[in-house]
């Protein structure tokens, strides 16, 4: 088998991210662009007051939190504040106990990722996360349903030096013999039991400790315990997304 080194390679979003604040709140813009060319917009808004420095790291660190969850892995942000910027790049020192707060809680997240590049860009280069900040922070104009609207409640600097481990302590479900199975070679006592597991797990697979289904011409399918399978059910036939479809087509959307 031989392969493509450029295929193997991993892909590089692009972030554009800025920071709004006024005298009728704060807020941030980010915009992501994916490998692939889709964009994503996101306004969001601050339930705490924030400076203008304050709020240009709390957009880089929403936009590099948003691209990951996404499943970048390689980034180039590119933000127009020169504060920011040459602080994370160690051309200028952060004085204050606040901004390096942000400067800690930044490099943390960025150990993160395979590589990244930070660059500072023109304010006309950087448009739509301005203009999505503005909105943010005047909270109007909310009808465009291109744009993903949030709130942030709490500063990322007040988490530079917090470690916080969350235990999900899972329901009993089928998914989770399966999982046993491929991660640690767990098998039944009863041969006819093991023998139906080993035929019905070949069809899983397990990437980053998650279940997944391997699908016919499909992705793979995400495998859900009870109360997390009722909360997507619920939220695509009536909340976020507001379709309320029969149970076939449901599924198939699901």
């Amino acid at each position: 088998m031989t392969t493509n080194e450029a295929e193997c390679s991993v892909q590089t979003w692009v972030i554009h991210v800025d920071g709004s604040s006024t005298s009728h709140g704060s807020g941030v813009g980010v915009l992501l662009e994916s490998p692939q060319g889709d964009k994503l917009m996101y306004s969001i808004k601050f339930q705490f007051p924030a400076s203008n420095n304050e709020a240009e790291y709390e957009a880089l660190v929403a936009g590099i939190k948003l691209a990951m969850s996404a499943g970048a892995r390689s980034m180039v942000v590119h933000s127009d504040s020169q504060l920011v910027v040459n602080q994370l790049n160690g051309t200028y020192e952060a004085k204050k106990e606040k901004m390096n707060q942000y400067v800690t809680r930044v490099n943390k997240l960025l150990a993160l990722l395979e590589s990244y590049e930070i660059k500072q860009v023109p304010r006309e280069n950087n448009e739509v996360a301005d203009r999505l900040a503005k909105i943010a922070s005047f909270w109007t104009n909310i009808d465009n349903r291109t744009i993903t609207f949030l709130t942030i409640s709490k500063e990322e600097a007040e988490k530079a030096g917090i470690n916080i481990f969350c235990v999900e302590k899972e329901e009993p479900s089928r998914k989770q013999e399966i999982v046993n199975y491929l991660m640690h070679d767990g098998l039944p006592r009863d041969t006819v039991a093991t023998r139906k597991l080993r035929i019905r797990a070949a069809r899983f697979t397990i990437i980053d400790e998650e279940l997944y289904k391997r699908g016919y011409s499909l992705p793979f399918l995400k495998c859900l315990i009870p109360s997390k399978e009722d909360y997507v059910l619920r939220e695509i036939h009536e909340g976020i997304c507001g379709n309320h479809l029969g149970g076939k087509a449901l599924a198939a959307k699901m």
